[in-house]
């Protein structure tokens, strides 16, 4: 079986590539130059988790540039020039306005990560706006890890009662 390519997770440091392989899930770690490769082999899954969080560096970042380019819209208030309100507006609309969409989105949608915690590696996928995406590969990573596990362990049947007893208490 090929490896699809479930998601991705990057910072400013390295960038993560999450794939499906056929037993296991395999994570590529690129820093700088030199990558890594992890596995996390179903059978050995521990946790599949899907959560979200809102970065609060990417909503810093937004609302600083936000308010910089809103105050160079709104400069000419400060210096008490005579200004048309509606001028203005437009104006700080159109520099600042970008800036606050990015901040609301960011604050209203959140970043929803799917991490697969395995005994010795972890892998971790984010969807910032793709949350049905995020659902799918959770319920595809979780039926795979059920199946796997399903397999390698036998599920325990319920105890068979003594035979002439049905189940009721024992007529003396």
């Amino acid at each position: 079986m090929p490896r699809t390519l479930l998601g991705t997770a990057s910072n400013l440091a390295t960038r993560v590539r999450v794939y499906l392989a056929e037993d296991a899930v395999e994570i590529d770690e690129i820093e700088g130059y030199s990558g890594t490769r992890k596995r996390v082999l179903f059978d050995e899954v521990l946790l599949v988790t899907l959560d979200r969080r809102r970065p609060i560096g990417s909503l810093l970042i937004w609302g600083a540039i936000a308010l910089f380019f809103t105050s160079i819209g709104a400069f000419p208030l400060l210096v008490r020039r005579p200004v048309v309100i509606p001028a203005l507006v437009i104006t700080i609309l159109v520099l600042g306005g970008p800036f606050w969409a990015g901040f609301l989105l960011n604050l209203a949608l959140g970043v929803d990560h799917v991490t697969v915690f395995g005994k010795r590696s972890t892998g971790q996928i984010r969807f910032l706006l793709r949350k049905r995406r995020a659902r799918e590969v959770f319920a595809l990573l979780t039926s795979r890890v059920r199946d796997a596990q399903g397999a390698a362990v036998p599920a325990a049947q319920p105890p068979v009662p003594p035979a002439g007893d049905a189940g009721g208490t024992a007529a003396a």
